[in-house]
């Protein structure tokens, strides 16, 4: 798995580019939320009508704390955005599995600690079977700035470490060496017995 982050002026614009994308992939997979700073089914999905009420909610606090960034759009990346790729020819991951991902490197990146620190609002979208991207508009509840730095060698020590444990469950699912799976062998049909050959009348 590798990561690939950057930053953004506007979160719609990153909910639009992923719709897009996805359309242009085979089989046209659905965007779909894999995982949130909230439950995710109380969530707008990223439909086309959806977009606008689904970025004023990733953006509340963002607005509330930095009302000059409506009079200045465009001017500000403050948008967090980092891309979570598999390898191709890896077996597809679970959404549960992805989501798993997206917690991990948002915590160790300081977005989004876990527990009751307060963190950045994001959503992790499953873009197709091999790709997830992480929205987080950089802003906490509280005002105080997330600690960014680092992020991406961070993100990429999660993913090296989400790498090694994948292999490790994929082996522990393997036979064992020397292994066979057991046939079982049917039981011998008894066989008729055979008939004494019949005596010639004299």
């Amino acid at each position: 798995m590798i990561p690939s982050i950057t930053r953004y002026a506007s979160t719609r614009d990153l909910l639009a580019s992923a719709q897009q994308q996805a359309r242009h992939r085979p089989g046209h997979p659905r965007v779909r939320i894999v995982a949130a700073w909230r439950p995710v089914a109380e969530l707008p999905q990223p439909g086309t009508d959806e977009l606008d009420a689904l970025a004023a909610d990733l953006d509340a606090d963002l607005l509330r704390l930095r009302p000059e960034r409506e009079r200045r759009p465009g001017r500000e990346r403050d948008v967090w955005h980092c891309t979570l790729r598999a390898h191709p020819d890896s077996p597809p991951l679970t959404d549960a599995r992805w989501a798993e991902a997206a917690r991990r490197v948002l915590a160790a990146t300081g977005i989004a600690p876990g527990g009751d620190a307060p963190s950045c609002r994001w959503i992790a979208l499953r873009v197709d079977s091999h790709e997830v991207r992480i929205i987080a508009p950089l802003a906490r509840p509280d005002g105080r700035p997330p600690p960014p730095e680092r992020d991406l060698s961070r993100a990429m020590a999660v993913c090296q470490l989400l790498d090694v444990e994948s292999r490790r469950l994929a082996a522990a699912a393997l036979p064992g060496p020397g292994t066979r799976p057991v046939r079982s062998t049917p039981a011998p049909t008894q066989m008729p017995a055979c008939a004494p050959p019949a005596r010639r009348s004299r």
